[in-house]
């Protein structure tokens, strides 16, 4: 005989109290604000993607508290300065993208990518070992069953010290700096230095990468900011809401390649192991990126503003060309070749990218080094 477990009154009030919040959001109710979102076609209109799974959905309920102060925000006009109550706004959201991830801090595989668990296989045992940074080498066949860390979700913002509607943008990525379960990477673009300030951090090849992302969803003009999810994601004037729910849409499809890292010292041997059929054409590079700057502008939209900065980058090479099949393994010296030129307290980080041509497509893995 089966027996109904009783639910206690307080329990069911609280599931009462829960409803209405819940029913603000239709399940079918088009997330616009998000474009591109994985599964347009190529030169589709932008801004209607579609609804990624029931996973959007879900986190979507959960930011409905921040979704008013995060449309203030987004729709200030780009002189405007942020609302006085945005740290209360990055609150809100904190809390949403944290409780993204208490599944996964609970499942074994938890952590940074990288950490070797005692199960996984000892590097040094590999054959073709090759010093040398970006040195790369098929590793022999052999059996790999140690569990692997989830692989951050790489968030790329494309902006410029002379942009006035980009110190917002520049915020929300310095919140996303500080999360283990997301790479936050900010690219600054050359094309907005006519206006009368020159941004230091800005490099043409930093353009033609927001260019190859555009001409893969069919954009024919730039956009800053702009901010550029799994490197398949992108989102013009991003607001916290828009870009949590593509961050838990990323994290909802799984790793389509496993890392496993050993280090020495300043040396960093990576394995790369295909957990998925991989398309033939991936790059393997190398982040070099700036943890935090601080900038006086004296010129041009953002005149007079101090910007903070986060995870500037600073240089970017390709170490690698990988066609996915079988495991590869490199080995990366921190601070040897153009690393020698940078500030000591440079980061470096890996990511492993589909390639379109020369157009930088899906983010399958990426790791900090650091």
């Amino acid at each position: 005989m089966h027996h109904v477990r009783q639910i206690p009154f307080a329990l069911l009030a609280l599931a009462l109290l829960a409803m209405p919040a819940l029913a603000e959001t239709a399940p079918d109710t088009p997330r616009g604000a998000v474009a591109g979102m994985r599964g347009d076609a190529p030169g589709a209109k932008r801004g209607g993607g579609r609804d990624p799974r029931g996973s959007l959905h879900r986190v979507m309920n959960g930011l409905d508290a921040a979704m008013g102060k995060g449309r203030a925000l987004a729709q200030s006009a780009p002189d405007d300065p942020a609302p006085a109550d945005y740290d209360d706004m990055m609150d809100d959201v904190d809390a949403v993208i944290d409780a993204m991830s208490d599944d996964e801090a609970a499942a074994p595989a938890a952590g940074f990518v990288g950490k070797t668990s005692p199960d996984a296989p000892d590097l040094d045992q590999l054959n073709g070992k090759r010093e040398a940074s970006g040195a790369a080498t098929a590793p022999t066949a052999r059996s790999r069953q140690g569990p692997h860390a989830r692989s951050p979700v790489v968030v790329e913002l494309f902006t410029a010290q002379g942009c006035a509607a980009c110190p917002t943008a520049d915020d929300l990525l310095a919140d996303l700096a500080g999360r283990p379960n997301v790479l936050a990477l900010s690219w600054h673009v050359d094309y907005w230095d006519y206006l009368g300030w020159a941004d230091d951090f800005a490099r043409p090849e930093f353009s033609l990468r927001q260019k190859g992302y555009n001409r893969n969803w069919g954009a024919r003009s730039l956009f800053t900011p702009q901010m550029v999810v799994g490197g398949e994601t992108p989102i013009d004037l991003p607001r916290p809401a828009d870009v949590a729910a593509a961050i838990d849409f990323e994290r909802a499809e799984g790793d389509h390649v496993s890392i496993l890292r050993r280090e020495s010292g300043a040396r960093r041997e990576i394995e790369l192991i295909p957990q998925d059929p991989l398309p033939p054409s991936i790059a393997v590079q190398l982040i070099r990126y700036l943890p935090e700057r601080t900038v006086e502008v004296r010129e041009g939209e953002n005149r007079g503003r101090k910007l903070t900065l986060r995870n500037v980058v600073a240089a970017s090479e390709v170490l690698a060309r990988w066609d996915g099949r079988a495991p590869l393994r490199l080995t990366v010296t921190l601070g040897a070749g153009r690393s020698a030129n940078l500030p000591p307290d440079t980061r470096h980080a890996l990511i492993v990218q589909q390639m379109k041509g020369n157009r930088p497509g899906e983010i399958f893995a990426a790791i900090r080094l650091d």
